[in-house]
Parts: C-alpha cells; sequence; structure tokens
C-alpha cells in the first residue's frame, strides 16, 4: 500500500516557480541560470524506464537488441530464438519506421517532414493508470489493441506489451508533431541540456486526442526560456539558488495531461524524498 500511495504521488504536480540553478557553460564553467516556470501537471498513466537499453536516437535505435533485451527481461534464455510473434512485431515496426523515415522529399513544408521515433521503452511488470480521465481511456485502449494484433494463441504474454507501447508512442508523438506543427529537432541547446539534468520534464510526454487542439509541446516549459546569467549581475539577490518545491494543486488552474516514465534515477530520489516526508508527517 505504501508503495502504490508513493507512486500516486508522482502522477501529479502543481505549478513550480521560476528558480536559479547552476551548470555548465560552453566551456564547462559553473554558471547561474534562470529556468522558466513550470505548468501544472497531471499523469494519466506512470511507468519505468527500461534498464540496459541501447541508447539511440528514436529513428535510429535497434529494435532488435530491444526486443533482445525485453526477452531477458521476461525470462527467456540468453540463447533463445526470438518467438514468431515477437519476430513479426518487431520486424513490422522496423520496416514502418524505415517507410516513413526514408520520405524526406515528400512535402516542402518542413512540419510534416518529422520521423517517427520508437524510444520509449517501459518496464511493464507494473504500470500505474488513472481509471477516471477520458485521455488515459484513449491510451489504455489504444496500447490494449496494439498489442491484441501480435499475441499468439496461447496468452497475451506470448507478445511484447512493452513494445506494443513504445509504437503507439511513437505514433501518437509523431501525430502530435505533425497536427501542432512544431519545428524539426534540432541537436539540443546548451540550455535544454541543463534543463534536462536538473528537471525531470522530459519523463513527462503529452497527451494528444487528435482533436485538433494546439496543445502545448512536450516541454511546455520552454528551454528556449531558461537563461544563463551574466556574471556581472549573477551575485544580485534575485540570483540567489534557491530550491522551489512545486505548489499545491490547484483545481482552477489549466491543467496538462501526460504519460509519465520515470527514470531509475528519479525515482530513487523521489523515494527518498517520500520516505522524509512521511517520517516528518509521523513525528508531527
Amino acid at each position: 500500500p505504501e508503495d502504490a500511495l508513493f507512486l500516486a504521488t508522482e502522477t501529479y504536480r502543481g505549478v513550480t516557480k521560476s528558480r536559479t540553478i547552476k551548470g555548465p557553460d560552453e566551456k564547462g564553467k559553473e554558471t547561474k541560470y534562470k529556468l522558466p516556470e513550470e505548468p501544472q501537471r497531471y499523469a494519466v498513466m506512470l511507468a519505468s524506464e527500461m534498464r540496459d537499453i541501447t541508447t539511440g536516437e528514436g529513428h535510429r535505435v535497434s529494435l532488435r537488441d530491444v526486443t533482445r533485451a525485453m526477452m531477458n527481461e521476461k525470462g527467456y534464455d540468453t540463447d533463445a530464438r526470438e518467438p514468431k510473434e515477437i519476430k513479426a512485431q518487431r520486424e513490422f515496426y522496423e520496416r514502418v519506421r524505415a517507410l516513413i523515415n526514408s520520405m524526406d522529399l515528400r512535402s516542402s513544408d518542413p512540419a510534416y517532414r518529422h520521423k517517427i521515433e520508437i524510444k520509449d521503452f517501459i518496464r511493464s511488470q507494473w504500470v500505474l493508470h488513472n481509471l477516471k480521465l477520458e485521455e488515459g481511456h484513449h491510451v489504455r485502449c489504444e496500447w490494449y489493441k496494439e498489442h491484441s494484433r501480435w499475441t499468439g494463441s496461447n496468452t497475451l504474454d506470448s507478445g511484447m506489451d512493452h513494445l506494443s507501447f513504445a509504437y503507439v508512442m511513437a505514433k501518437r508523438e509523431l501525430s502530435r508533431k505533425i497536427v501542432t506543427e512544431e519545428p524539426l529537432p534540432k541537436e539540443l541547446s546548451l540550455a535544454e541540456k541543463v534543463i534536462n539534468a536538473a528537471t525531470d520534464a522530459h519523463e513527462w510526454h503529452p497527451i494528444f486526442l487528435g482533436d485538433g487542439s494546439k496543445i502545448p509541446l512536450h516541454d511546455s516549459f520552454k528551454a528556449s526560456a531558461a537563461k544563463a546569467i551574466p556574471l556581472n549581475i549573477a551575485d544580485r539577490p534575485e540570483f540567489e539558488l534557491d530550491k522551489v518545491e512545486p505548489e499545491k494543486i490547484d483545481e482552477d488552474t489549466e491543467t496538462l495531461y501526460y504519460v509519465r516514465i520515470m527514470s531509475d534515477e528519479v525515482m530513487l530520489k523521489a523515494r527518498k524524498d517520500w520516505a522524509k516526508f512521511v517520517k516528518k508527517f509521523e513525528k508531527d
């Protein structure tokens, strides 16, 4: 029960006000950055990031290596052959990715030239769902339908539900980028790298229902809004380092809905903070 309660608290977060942090500059020297305000968030689904997956860009990562890691996680022998259902599923995703991503000249409009990136790999031994929100219902149904296509004649366990999930997330992200006319991705700026290291904003993946609405981008809290503070004014009181805690959820504040995929590092830190909170609460 305590673990479930802890995970439930990680599915929502109030507004986090702008704050000052430290990070490296272009030369590697420590400098101060002013982070923008982060929006209020709700996760309709929470899962943990898969371990031991070959890192790489989502349009290039080896799905063969991924499925091998997934098979190992499910308890297959290390020298076991890839079951035919899993092989068919993997090869289909590889072909879809190759077909979509090879069509660079299909449109002169950059908004329609995004690549599909299969990259959101989770451990599916447990997944926390919000059963009340319609946004979560759409994600669950889409995942179930996709996975059902690849199951064998015995049980749903014969397929790779976490591979199905990664494909569903990839399709959703591609649709969102095209419909919202998101600019084509560029190499991460220094400010974006600082934000990724200092926050967990990249773990929150926005829900897009395809209703034509212009929802905010993934990090609706824009990385481009992070500013390095010039050294000559870094000592001013308004730029003092501060630890800003998220505010309480406000029912009147616009809320954005996400799927959250937590890394082990963030999960461990959050668990320690939770334990401290519980201990303090029990004393009071």
